[in-house]
């Protein structure tokens, strides 16, 4: 601009006539802005007429060659009312300019029609002083906040509540409309900011960083960002990102899917190496650990079908697998740290389940069997996780050593059985033979 500092905003009106401080001030939503209302300590109410400002927005020059010469026009009050028993904290007029609301320390806010000043209804339900009264864009409800640390959500038509907000710790201050009247912002004394849902009453986000009582809160006509500012005298710009969180979560959802589809291909024709850190990479354990169950399975079944067959699994002796597969062996050996890491805690909570015990040692030995000490020792999280799969593990190898001493004990007593009388064994194959004879 190339106007000097103190010529950049001029003022072109006063209005005088309260008595006390003025408190609340709200400019007519249409755009002619034909109106203003004020409140005040003074518990009065009175609109002025700004009709004779219109003249003076035609030209920047002409205005500010009036404003020189004859100063600053003086505005009339319409009508002037009391319209509470306390000081007036807020007013805000209807998008229609058809009406207004004024909130008092009173308990009370009130609804007047704009061209008459005449009172059409009276909010009553606050315990404490209303702060702040907002007009919903789309419905006809009006939003009110108070020292009771409540918000209220009123009916313009018969003017009851229809519902209330909990949360503040403390006084709500300020409260806004947003996302086309279906939610609320609010600050409040005790330093947050909530936005709430209108539908189910509940407080969906909470902002803390302002460490005082906010006063004022304003937003964007397009609501894409949000001002507060505070008794810590700062003021922090919000900025909308509810539509760039939905599309990052449609992304991942869509690149998730495509990866359970890869997974699932490399399943399909037995591409171990990829499906593996697939898994990793998606973090599923249980999806790993169902790899690991159906190779190992598969090669059980396919060891017993041979040895059944009579067939010579000689060349499969030779390479013995760890995990079943000397590609999911190979695979576990090539991890990367992160990896590697990530599987360990696999195994560690895998460890803790008896039915998955089998599989998760196997794994541990694998592991143990490829990478030295000094590479484990290594990861960041080395040493709680060993400190987690020891105990369990020594837990399940006195288990197995119990069975195997239950296990000699079955095959001593069946020798002794036989040693014990075995003629009678005899005699008895002997009867047998007679019955079939006979």
């Amino acid at each position: 601009m190339k106007a000097p500092p103190n010529q950049r905003v001029l003022c072109v009106a006063t209005a005088v006539g309260h008595a006390k401080a003025v408190g609340a001030v709200c400019l007519a939503q249409g755009a002619s802005c034909s109106f203003m209302i004020t409140g005040s300590e003074d518990r009065t109410v009175k609109m002025w007429d700004l009709s004779p400002l219109s003249s003076l927005f035609d030209s920047p020059e002409r205005t500010a060659a009036i404003i020189s010469e004859s100063g600053p026009v003086k505005l009339r009050s319409t009508y002037t009312f009391q319209a509470h028993e306390k000081d007036i904290n807020s007013i805000c007029v209807a998008p229609n300019d058809g009406i207004f609301a004024t909130g008092s320390q009173d308990k009370t806010a009130k609804i007047w029609d704009v061209a008459s000043g005449k009172a059409l209804g009276t909010l009553q339900g606050h315990r404490r002083g209303v702060w702040n009264v907002a007009f919903s864009p789309v419905d006809r409800v009006i939003a009110t906040t108070s020292g009771d640390r409540t918000v209220k959500l009123w009916s313009l038509s018969d003017f009851s509540c229809l519902k209330t907000f909990e949360g503040h710790t403390n006084s709500v201050l300020c409260v806004e409309f947003l996302t086309k009247g279906t939610q609320l912002m609010t600050t409040g004394s005790d330093g947050l900011i909530k936005l709430w849902n209108i539908k189910d009453a509940e407080c969906v986000l909470t902002l803390d960083k302002h460490e005082s009582k906010i006063w004022t809160l304003a937003k964007q006509h397009t609501e894409a960002h949000i001002a507060t500012g505070g008794a810590d005298s700062v003021i922090y710009i919000w900025k909308d990102t509810t539509q760039e969180h939905i599309d990052r979560l449609h992304m991942e959802e869509a690149k998730l899917l495509e990866q359970q589809q890869a997974l699932d291909n490399f399943l399909s024709v037995k591409d171990y190496r990829n499906a593996i850190n697939l898994a990793l990479s998606l973090n599923q354990p249980h999806r790993l650990l169902t790899i690991f169950q159906d190779v190992m399975m598969a090669t059980e079944h396919r060891h017993l079908l041979s040895a059944e067959d009579g067939a010579d699994d000689s060349a499969q002796r030779d390479q013995p697998a760890i995990m079943g597969s000397v590609s999911v062996d190979q695979v576990i050996g090539s991890l990367a740290p992160d990896q590697l890491e990530r599987l360990l805690g696999y195994v560690r909570n895998w460890n803790t389940n008896g039915k998955f015990a089998r599989i998760a040692q196997a794994t541990l030995y694998c592991v143990l069997t490829q990478y030295t000490s000094e590479v484990i020792l290594s990861l960041p999280l080395a040493k709680d996780l060993i400190s987690a799969i020891q105990p369990y593990s020594e837990r399940h190898f006195t288990r197995l050593d119990n069975l195997l001493t239950d296990s000699f004990i079955v095959d001593y007593t069946l020798h002794a059985m036989d040693s014990v009388n075995p003629a009678g064994m005899e005699a008895l194959t002997i009867g047998d033979d007679d019955s079939d004879y006979e």
